[in-house]
């Protein structure tokens, strides 16, 4: 690993520890490393006098910093199941190699046992070819791209990481982070050091989507969403499931339950419309094995449950929900198209609704759903707004960011209106 360190006698505050990497980087260098970008190479820096180090890992050497990963999990300044090792690292270890994240992690090095301290991980794609953007990572998979920082040094974590970007790739423009909560504490974070440090910044894909909070009182949120006449229907079609056999709730909580449970969610959801488009978790054998993985390694931990609404033992609705500290993510669901006629998916989601919202440990559900979804925006009133941020690296590099915001504007609306094309002509919507 190439080792490039920022001089000691320099040991600025917090708030001055960006426009001080920009000015130093460069001045000294262990080795006499060539400044030639290097994926494994990581940076040095001293502030508030504690050295800190920010390096680029792929998979395997995440692996090895899972303990301090997983600590940083408690004093981070947003929750993300989706950046936690349970999920992250085995998206790492099972996707197809282009679609793998790679790992940049901010430690601090001041311990006295030789144990580094995490204060930043941000999972970053590792698409080969230039690109004027470093992006975050964002897969099909996952609904959030939020960094994890650590609440007390999340500035110098942040500052460290944009440094590592405009000492190694000197190309590079911009860090976008994807679907980014607009108004967190992560967002609210970068908003302030692009204002103290006078960076540009961009926010792409301003939309919605629904959450549910906790606490609320669900029937009179159900009756505020929905007509009197769709309650009605609802009911009736609860009513002749009912006398198709015995309906019943089933929660999977323990990781021999959540296996079994898992290996039939996979079966229903192929068996139903995203199975004939090629589009379920079932039809892609390495998405798959990551599925059934990730869903045990964070039921280790109690961080992972299916839910089922079942007709005779047999589920004819599910749902997989993640969660993390009081937040939750419905990250999936499923449902028998045989059994369409009775809304098996708005019927498993009424009652999913009506436990979660009792459930006086979760103070959040996130829907994962695209923005103006056709059911759950229907029945959760509460939206979550969501944006892609873009920061630009430093000062210095602003016309490069214009020009690469010019660029990436462009590049959506071309994609946006690609996907309208496909969708009007083949019928579909999205999902």
């Amino acid at each position: 690993m190439v080792d490039h360190f920022i001089p000691y006698p320099f040991r600025p505050t917090g708030s001055q520890i960006g426009p001080w990497i920009s000015e130093s980087l460069g001045l000294a260098e262990f080795g006499g490393a060539s400044p030639r970008p290097v994926g494994g190479a990581s940076l040095r820096a001293i502030t508030n006098d504690r050295p800190l180090r920010v390096e680029l890992v792929d998979w395997e050497g995440a692996s090895k910093r899972v303990d301090a990963w997983n600590d940083l999990l408690g004093r981070s300044l947003e929750e993300n199941v989706f950046l936690e090792p349970g999920f992250a690292l085995t998206a790492a270890q099972h996707f197809a190699p282009a679609r793998r994240p790679s790992f940049l992690i901010v430690s601090d090095v001041s311990g006295f046992d030789d144990r580094d301290r995490i204060i930043g991980v941000c999972a970053l794609e590792v698409a080969g070819g230039f690109s004027p953007l470093t992006r975050g990572w964002l897969p099909k998979q996952a609904a959030l791209g939020t960094p994890l920082l650590d609440r007390a040094q999340g500035v110098e974590a942040l500052d460290m990481m944009l440094a590592w970007i405009e000492r190694l790739h000197p190309r590079t423009a911009g860090l976008l982070w994807p679907a980014l909560a607009s108004h967190g504490p992560t967002a609210d974070l970068i908003h302030a050091r692009a204002k103290a440090r006078g960076l540009d910044l961009h926010l792409f894909d301003k939309g919605e989507r629904a959450i549910l909070f906790g606490g609320v009182d669900v029937e009179v949120m159900l009756r505020k969403a929905m007509s009197a006449k769709h309650i009605k229907e609802l009911r009736r079609q609860r009513r002749r499931l009912g006398e198709l056999g015995e309906l019943t709730y089933v929660s999977a909580r323990r990781p021999e339950q959540i296996r079994l449970a898992v290996e039939h969610f996979l079966t229903l959801e192929a068996g139903g419309w995203k199975g004939g488009r090629g589009t379920a978790l079932l039809c892609d054998p390495a998405i798959a094995a990551f599925v059934r993985t990730m869903t045990r390694r964070l039921s280790r931990d109690a961080k992972c449950r299916v839910e089922s609404l079942e007709l005779n033992g047999e589920p004819i609705a599910m749902g997989i929900v993640l969660a993390t500290g009081k937040s939750a993510f419905l990250w999936k669901i499923a449902y028998d198209e045989q059994h369409s006629a009775y809304s098996p998916g708005v019927q498993f989601a009424i009652e999913f609704t009506r436990r979660q919202a009792m459930n006086g440990d979760i103070t959040s559900t996130d829907s994962c759903a695209i923005p103006d979804h056709p059911m759950i925006d229907r029945l959760w009133p509460d939206k979550l707004a969501i944006s892609d941020i873009a920061l630009a690296i430093s000062r210095a590099r602003g016309k490069s960011f214009d020009a690469a915001i010019r660029k990436e504007v462009l590049r959506r609306k071309l994609h946006d209106y690609a996907k309208r094309v496909f969708y009007a002509a083949t019928g579909r919507r999205r999902s």
